[in-house]
């Protein structure tokens, strides 16, 4: 089905698209036996829907449709935040929430590997920008080192 079907294809087996959109709907299905034939389709598959409704449907008592809406009146409109007025549920919340961010939190630091302290060799401390008090006797022991 072409693009110019598919937009106002839900008006048009509605019955209620606009004039000039009709107009362009109908001179494309002239032209194109494929989307003619689809909108054909849908016209009696709508058809047999409309046939699936009983000719002769029972109404319900009055005294039935009463006693249903007397029970949907009495029953407390529940909503999403509901489970959230009790004051347990909502610490149970909080202290499940902080657990898992607590677990979460172990885990990732675990397995951190990009802040491993360097190993302290002779080379990284000489290399250090900050200075130690030992760098001079490490220098010294370096340049005395004979291999």
């Amino acid at each position: 089905m072409h693009a110019v079907i598919i937009e106002d294809v839900e008006e048009y087996l509605a019955g209620i698209l606009m004039p000039s959109s009709q107009r362009r709907f109908q001179a494309h299905l002239e032209t194109c036996g494929e989307c003619r034939r689809e909108i054909q389709e849908m016209q009696e598959l709508a058809g047999l829907f409309s046939s699936l409704k009983a000719v002769g449907a029972v109404e319900p008592s009055p005294s039935f449709v009463a006693r249903l809406m007397q029970n949907v009146a009495i029953r407390p409109v529940s909503s999403l935040w509901s489970p959230f007025a009790d004051f347990a549920f909502g610490r149970r919340l909080v202290f499940a929430s902080l657990l898992t961010l607590a677990v979460l939190g172990t885990v990732l630091v675990s397995r951190e590997t990009a802040y491993a302290p360097a190993p302290t060799t002779p080379e990284a401390v000489m290399a250090n920008d900050q200075g130690s008090p030992t760098a001079d006797r490490m220098l010294v022991t370096l340049t005395a080192y004979e291999p």
